[in-house]
């Protein structure tokens, strides 16, 4: 093994097989091993997995286990028990669903005892999707129960792939009264659930059912003590601030709006997230608060016509256009630039959808239609 071979004509790819005549007496194998060709015995020779069950049958034939066996495939052992358990498991959670579609006394069996495994089934995608299930047909008390497993857990559901949408569940099922207790636990994790993919679902349904709740109340504030420019920004944020605008207190809204109001609306109403905001601002504003962002969008010379070139842009112009307040002086805008507008894809397509025409071409139009 230690030395190199001699070369025997044409080295071949690494673990190529070479039969030597020279060999054929001794049912011995030539074996190209990093460049290296090695002589093998034929249980050397032998694949991997058959030498793994040729050591696996002499053992269970001396009645024991070898100790080289279990050192080199304990893991495999493992491993192959745990493949075992979690098919287990999901068959088990598979035959609960079937058992909740059915109804009667089977899904009054199965709810109970996902009662009893709800603090780990929350987390598991087949879980997930079962406790949800028995939360859509349990009796409010079951439901109630259900809720309670996650106690002390709130936080991690809330940032867990699968158990955030129990959570939302939860809150949609259960009633403000008994799913105060997320909020509660969610008390100084606020800004960090907003931002997170996962938890700014739960924070987005505890405003929409449970805007209103002192606990609520507090979490929401704790989101936009810091800057609220910023979640207006942020790709899982954004949606925060939009249920803010639609669902939190006057006070909460004013925050966020202040905010895109301080911050330069020309720059927000261009970017990917915070364009969202905006647009959702101009529609669930108050009458004021929607005249001041129409104001500040409208107040720089060409800027509505240069908001339709642009591919979030152009989300805030149809917006303006639903402003009854300026919805006619926008129109004007765009109608003076349709020769700029039709340049532009984005502009061309709102040309298009508010059938306005070229201002030449209007004039021409009219003529025809005097001197016919």
């Amino acid at each position: 093994w230690g030395a190199k071979p001699q070369s025997i004509g044409r080295i071949q790819s690494p673990g190529a097989r070479v039969h030597s005549a020279g060999f054929a007496m001794c049912s011995s194998v030539l074996v190209v091993k990093n460049t290296f060709i090695c002589v093998l015995d034929d249980l050397e020779a032998a694949s991997p997995c058959l030498r793994t069950v040729r050591a696996h049958h002499r053992a269970q034939s001396d009645s024991i286990v070898s100790p080289d066996y279990l050192a080199t495939h304990s893991s495999d052992l493992v491993s192959n028990g745990s493949e075992q358990s979690d098919s287990s498991k999901d068959s088990r959670i598979v035959t609960w669903t079937h058992a909740l579609d059915a109804g009667g006394v089977q899904a009054t069996a199965a709810v109970a005892e996902i009662v009893d495994n709800v603090a780990t089934l929350a987390f598991e995608p087949l879980g997930s999707h079962a406790v949800q299930r028995a939360l859509e047909v349990a009796t409010p008390e079951e439901a109630y129960r259900l809720a309670s497993g996650l106690h002390g857990r709130v936080v991690a559901a809330a940032k867990s792939v699968h158990a955030n949408s129990v959570l939302q569940k939860i809150i949609y099922h259960v009633g403000t009264r008994d799913s105060t207790f997320l909020a509660c636990e969610l008390q100084g994790w606020g800004r960090v659930i907003g931002l997170n993919a996962s938890g700014s679902g739960v924070l987005c349904r505890l405003l929409e059912f449970s805007a209103r709740e002192p606990m609520v109340v507090a979490l929401v504030d704790e989101v936009l003590a810091k800057d609220a420019a910023a979640l207006c920004c942020h790709k899982c944020g954004h949606r925060v601030a939009m249920s803010i605008i639609s669902n939190g207190l006057e006070r909460q809204r004013s925050r966020v709006i202040g905010a895109l109001l301080e911050g330069g609306l020309q720059r927000f109403a261009r970017h990917r997230f915070a364009a969202h905001v905006l647009e959702h601002a101009l529609a669930q504003g108050s009458v004021a608060e929607v005249g001041l962002l129409a104001a500040a969008l409208m107040a720089q010379a060409g800027a509505v016509v240069s908001l339709a070139c642009h591919g979030f842009g152009v989300q805030i112009v149809r917006g303006l256009l639903d402003v009854p307040q300026v919805s006619k002086i926008v129109r004007r805008y765009l109608q003076k630039a349709v020769p700029k507008l039709r340049k532009d894809k984005y502009g061309s397509a709102l040309v298009d959808e508010l059938g306005l025409q070229d201002p030449e071409d209007s004039w021409v139009t009219a003529f025809a239609a005097g001197g016919a």
